[in-house]
């Protein structure tokens, strides 16, 4: 490429990185809820969870395969509602629990699985004002 050619892409690149900022960030504010697991078992696991909204038809699913510490995280993935999480360990435990998006802003679904059982809780990141 000549230097020409490649100094005009840098300056239209240049030219659109302070734009970049401004754009609206894809999905942030239409889905404000994501999903957080995390593996406390001393072994690797698959962990399967389902989410099935209460008040509406939203559904979502993902499978992480985590290694003892590790942690998966899926962002924006639903909209503010309620919803019924189910959660299966490959080694047979499982778990069903409702959880509500409440008044945060965004917010996290938090899974928990270990030799304590399957934990299913809620990080909350801001209040909203209404």
């Amino acid at each position: 490429m000549n230097r020409r050619r490649f100094a005009a892409l840098l300056g239209l690149a240049g030219g659109l990185s302070g734009c970049v900022g401004h754009l609206p960030s894809a999905g942030s504010s239409e889905k404000p809820v994501s999903l957080r697991v995390r593996n406390y078992f001393e072994n690797r696991r698959t962990v399967s969870v389902s989410i099935h909204g209460l008040d509406s038809d939203a559904e979502y699913e993902s499978e992480f395969s985590l290694w003892p510490g590790w942690v998966g995280t899926r962002r924006n993935v639903l909209q503010a509602g309620r919803y019924e999480v189910r959660v299966e360990v490959d080694n047979g435990m499982w778990r069903v629990a409702e959880w509500h998006m409440w008044g945060c802003e965004t917010n996290t679904i938090r899974v928990d699985v270990g030799m304590d059982g399957i934990g299913v809780t809620a990080e909350c990141q801001g209040s909203s004002t209404g």
